[in-house]
């Protein structure tokens, strides 16, 4: 799979000038397909972040590396999702405020050197040197998350419509009250469970994957050319974009 992962620590390699920032280890393996589909593995160095909430932590940590100076783009790729505890903030103002907090989080001599800029606007870079860019999930100003993505990508076929009566009826024969922003999540899972005791694909493999980080490898996925699905071209574009410059 593609590139190394920083784990809790970021210590950037001397030879990697364009770097990945994404919230988790799911989102890691997806991208990571994606860069290995489009052949740009070995361009790019992923750093997992486990979460918006640590994004500060990690940014500062890369402004403090002492192979800072060799980057030249960073990108951010976050999850658009739980509008309910952002406080009326789009998406991109939290990420802006990540990036505030870790251009304060400098240390010695960096101090004053050393700061990210803010992107006005998803998917555009901002600086120099480094530039900074951010992908938000699914969408620019849609809310939700990469399973939106993926869901997306797949459209309507047989499968989505059981997947579909199978919420309604969680909703009206079992009375949930379902929490929006966890729902694509497990409609992807529902999806992808479909999939794994089809006869066609249930060997092998392909019949004990369950999630978004496994369905990239399944034989559906290849069989149904789904990286090249038009849901993805945002996705596909800002990674190139990443090696632009």
């Amino acid at each position: 799979m593609a590139g190394p992962i920083a784990e809790s620590s970021v210590r950037i390699p001397a030879d990697k000038s364009r770097i990945v920032v994404v919230e988790g280890p799911e989102d890691r393996t997806f991208f990571g397909s994606l860069a290995e589909h489009l052949g740009i593995t070995d361009h790019l160095y992923f750093v997992v972040c486990n979460g918006k909430d640590t994004l500060r932590t990690y940014l500062a940590n890369i402004l403090n590396d002492t192979n800072f100076t060799s980057i030249r783009h960073i990108g951010i790729i976050c999850d658009n999702d739980f509008p309910d505890s952002r406080k009326g903030k789009a998406g991109l103002q939290v990420l802006h405020d990540e990036i505030d907090a870790a251009n304060q989080a400098i240390l010695g001599d960096f101090q004053g050197r050393r700061q990210l800029p803010k992107p006005s606007k998803p998917r555009e870079a901002a600086g120099t040197k480094p530039k900074v860019s951010v992908l938000l999930l699914p969408d620019d100003d849609r809310d939700g998350m990469i399973e939106n993505l993926v869901l997306k990508a797949i459209g309507k076929d047989d499968i989505t419509g059981c997947v579909d009566a199978y919420f309604a009826c969680l909703e009206t024969d079992a009375h949930l009250s379902l929490r929006e922003a966890r729902e694509p999540r497990s409609r992807l899972s529902v999806y992808i469970s479909g999939r794994i005791v089809d006869e066609k694909y249930a060997t092998n493999d392909d019949s004990r994957r369950w999630f978004i980080t496994q369905a990239v490898d399944m034989k559906w996925w290849e069989e149904e050319d789904m990286w090249n699905k038009p849901a993805f071209d945002n996705a596909k574009a800002f990674l190139h974009q990443l090696l632009a410059d």
